[in-house]
């Protein structure tokens, strides 16, 4: 008995705390995208809305201006009829001007926990991320947050969310990476991979590259895969699961060993793949393929200075006087990369 009374008494400390927000009169945000205009900070909202006469919900967009970074959520405030939460957030779109100008203040607002959706992800655009957010709305709700969590889990996408992005910001040994989202012919489509380099965008990766870059960052290795070998000679396949090792020698010597269970989808029809050393054969030319074609990445990045793998990090964790100026200016740009693929052909149903 009293147990039951001082869990009661608990449950009303609790509901008196609490400050009530009843959904249907506050407007969730689901997602939003900022622009840079001269010194003034445009962004573009969106939150799901019913409406009766349809009977469905829909995506509403609001806009505000600002020229501080605080003051455009109380600018936006302004302009809904009801009370604005940001705590749902799913999807922050910034262009790739505000990327170039303003990704400090955006890591310092993240760090200090002003946007509470940690799993929420950000995404640039090389077009304008307002028009980016408009074009959700005329897609069913929660769109944008699905088309990249899908291509995060089963696509090319690499993982990535605001705990992620502070990480690597505020983290040594490593630089911060962000996918890429445009806008073709009226289809929103993931576009590759923007790295930074500081608060500079140093490169942007093809999609192709952003893959590479998934096999050495994430857990879930999943994804898609085609490449050409002449006029009419594909090979596709999916990307099941797999396992990635780096090993950083004292040497400078760095070995990806990487390790794919796949699902081929097409090859070349002159292939007999019923044949023994013909399967081998096409599993010999992928894995040589993809260790080219990561390899060539990697280098790319070096030259640029560019640490999104976070080779920096994995050294430090051998060494106990890690000095990242020293690091990037000696070491990292000495590192020899070999890249070791083995695939593991689960499924062969191709047709020809």
């Amino acid at each position: 008995m009293k147990g039951q009374i001082l869990a009661l008494f608990c449950c009303c400390l609790l509901s008196g705390c609490a400050q009530a927000r009843t959904v249907d009169r506050i407007n969730i945000i689901q997602s939003m995208g900022v622009d840079l205009e001269g010194e003034t900070m445009k962004m573009t909202a969106s939150y799901p809305t019913y409406i009766k006469a349809s009977q469905q919900q829909a995506e509403i967009p609001i806009t505000a201006e600002s020229k501080i970074m605080y003051g455009i959520f109380t600018a936006l405030t302004t302009k809904s009829s009801q009370p604005v939460e940001l705590g749902q957030m799913r999807t922050l779109v910034i262009s790739e001007k505000f990327a170039r100008n303003s990704i400090s203040e955006l890591a310092d607002i993240i760090n200090r926990e002003f946007i509470k959706s940690s799993n929420a992800t950000i995404v640039v655009t090389q077009q304008h991320a307002g028009s980016i957010i408009s074009e959700t709305s005329k897609k069913p709700p929660f769109f944008l947050s699905e088309l990249i969590e899908q291509n995060m889990n089963h696509g090319n996408t690499p993982m990535t969310n605001y705990h992620s992005f502070v990480n690597q910001y505020y983290g040594e040994g490593q630089d911060v990476y962000l996918p890429v989202i445009n806008k073709d012919q009226g289809l929103l489509q993931m576009d590759g991979v923007v790295v930074f380099k500081g608060d500079e965008i140093k490169l942007w990766l093809t999609g192709e590259e952003g893959l590479y870059l998934k096999f050495l960052k994430d857990k879930a290795l999943t994804g898609t895969y085609d490449f050409m070998t002449g006029p009419k000679d594909m090979y596709s396949f999916f990307i099941l699961r797999g396992k990635t090792d780096i090993a950083i020698a004292q040497t400078g010597k760095t070995t990806i060993s990487l390790k794919l269970y796949i699902a081929l989808r097409e090859i070349p029809k002159k292939i007999n793949i019923q044949k023994k050393d013909e399967l081998q054969a096409v599993r010999k030319q992928i894995e040589d393929k993809l260790s080219l074609g990561i390899k060539t990445m990697l280098i790319r990045l070096q030259k640029n200075n560019a640490d999104p793998i976070g080779f920096g990090e994995r050294y430090r964790w051998k060494q106990r006087s890690f000095s990242e100026n020293k690091f990037y200016k000696e070491i990292y740009p000495n590192l020899d990369f070999e890249v070791k693929t083995k695939l593991i052909i689960l499924h062969s149903g191709v047709g020809h």
